[in-house]
């Protein structure tokens, strides 16, 4: 049986579901690049980072996504004028997720819309990625079992295998190749 997790923003309005799948569809690690603080600041959400500074991402191939609810709801945002498309819930604020483009199968959303409890679903987090940009010094036990180098090498041979299984459509962020939404730069909107 295949396991699904929920999605939902903050008020409800977005709703949406993952459908999980074996391992070899799914990836979880804790991300603490500036670029994640940044978006989630920006939308005055940093309760959603952990103490020290790290998102909690659920990584999935764009088609294990489905939004059933608040399609119209769904905005988006890149921190840098060629950087991640980063998507929210405009009704709330509440951040959705994370992809690269329409080519590309990988969609990492934000624990934070995620009804289930993680752990309980899908394992812990294997590792956590950009240590250098956290807030405090990680203890080894947060962190994770896999180092930097071993979380991406293992997320670079899932989008490969996502990719030929041509998992990027159905996208629920692009259509015809283009975001539903276009985003806005947060560089542009600061001069």
């Amino acid at each position: 049986m295949d396991k699904c997790v929920n999605v939902k923003c903050q008020c409800g309005k977005v709703r949406g579901v993952v459908s999980c799948g074996n391992r070899l569809f799914h990836n979880r690690v804790v991300c603490y690049c500036d670029d994640c603080q940044a978006f989630v600041g920006h939308l005055a959400q940093q309760n959603v980072l952990n103490e020290y500074g790290g998102s909690d991402v659920f990584q999935v191939s764009a088609s294990q996504l489905t939004f059933t609810h608040g399609h119209e709801e769904i905005a988006c945002l890149t921190v840098t004028r060629e950087g991640v498309h980063r998507w929210f819930a405009s009704c709330c604020n509440s951040p959705l997720g994370n992809t690269m483009n329409a080519r590309w199968p990988l969609v990492g959303l934000l624990h934070s819309c995620i009804e289930e409890n993680l752990d309980d679903v899908v394992g812990p987090p294997s590792g956590s990625v950009f240590c250098k940009f956290a807030n405090a010094a990680i203890p080894v036990e947060i962190k994770g079992p896999w180092s930097h180098k071993r979380v991406v090498a293992n997320l670079v041979l899932k989008i490969v295998l996502w990719r030929l299984l041509r998992k990027n459509t159905p996208s629920p962020f692009y259509r015809q190749g283009e975001p539903l939404v276009k985003p806005y730069c947060l560089v542009d909107k600061s001069n």
